[in-house]
This record gives C-alpha cells, sequence and structure tokens, in this order.
C-alpha cells in the first residue's frame, strides 16, 4: 500500500498540535523540599488561597491530588482564612485558603515521603515532592514528686 503525501497545511496543524501537548507538560511545576517533624506534631508544608484582582473576590479553591501517600504519618488539607496585602489594590483582602499539614504518627520515626498535586482554579497545577526526617517525639518530663509529709530528725 502507498502512503500518501501530507499537506503542508496538515504538517503545520500537527506541530502546533505537539507544541501545544509539550508547553502543557512543561507547565506543571514541581518544587521539591525536604523537612523534619516530630512524631505526632502537625507541620504546615504548604498553603493555597487565590483571588480575582479585578474585583477583590476569592477565586474558587483549588483541588488536591496525593500521589504518593505517606507512610509513617497523615497528609491534611484544613480550610482556613487568610488575611493578605500581597494582592495590590486589595488591602485586607480575606479570602479561603487551604492548608496542608504533615502530621507523623506517634512512636514513628525514620525518613518519609509524600507527593501531592495542586491544581489551582485557573487550571495551573503543582506538584509538592516533600521529604520528612520524622523525629520521635521527646519522652514527657517527669512530674516532680510532691514535698514529704514526714517529720524528719532536726539538729
Amino acid at each position: 500500500m502507498a502512503m500518501m503525501p501530507m499537506r503542508p497545511s496538515t504538517i503545520l496543524l500537527a506541530c502546533a498540535i505537539a507544541g501545544l501537548v509539550a508547553s502543557a507538560a512543561l507547565a506543571q511545576a514541581v518544587n521539591y523540599s525536604s523537612v523534619e517533624a516530630i512524631a505526632g506534631k502537625p507541620l504546615q508544608l504548604t498553603y493555597h488561597a487565590s483571588a480575582h484582582k479585578s474585583n477583590c473576590t476569592p477565586a474558587p479553591l483549588a483541588t488536591f491530588d496525593v500521589l504518593q501517600p505517606p507512610k509513617l504519618g497523615l497528609l491534611i488539607v484544613r480550610k482556613a482564612m487568610l488575611t493578605t496585602n500581597k494582592v495590590p489594590d486589595c488591602p485586607g483582602l480575606k479570602i479561603p485558603a487551604e492548608v496542608v499539614f504533615y502530621r507523623g504518627r506517634n512512636g514513628s520515626a525514620g525518613t518519609d515521603h509524600v507527593v501531592y498535586k495542586v491544581t489551582s482554579s485557573g487550571g495551573e497545577v503543582e506538584t509538592y515532592d516533600v521529604t520528612i526526617t520524622l523525629k520521635p517525639a521527646p519522652p514527657p518530663a517527669p512530674t516532680p514528686k510532691p514535698p514529704s509529709s514526714q517529720k524528719g530528725n532536726s539538729l
């Protein structure tokens, strides 16, 4: 079977589509970090919030996908309210936010790893790849003994 030659417009369209696919793949940012955590104590990893700069209103919250869950603890996303002056012409802007925490299980220690993806309402994708050095919680401080009520010999 003979191959039909491709028209120049077909080749141009194929190249344009390939370029769009390649640029979309490159648009995803990957953030690598290493942190230390203490077992049983929550550690804030990231927070995510967005606003419409044109009218100083909140943008829809981001979505989260856990690509690799932690083995020695939990990844927790909590809702919060963020007040910021970082948006031009929107002083004291209050917007809903989502805060990502890691909490190692009590009694656990070692190296943990988590990877999660955050997609903003505008479609921007950021991946967070976090290596966690999990340290055991320090032992509780001994409780002081009350003074003895026994009478001792006096000199």
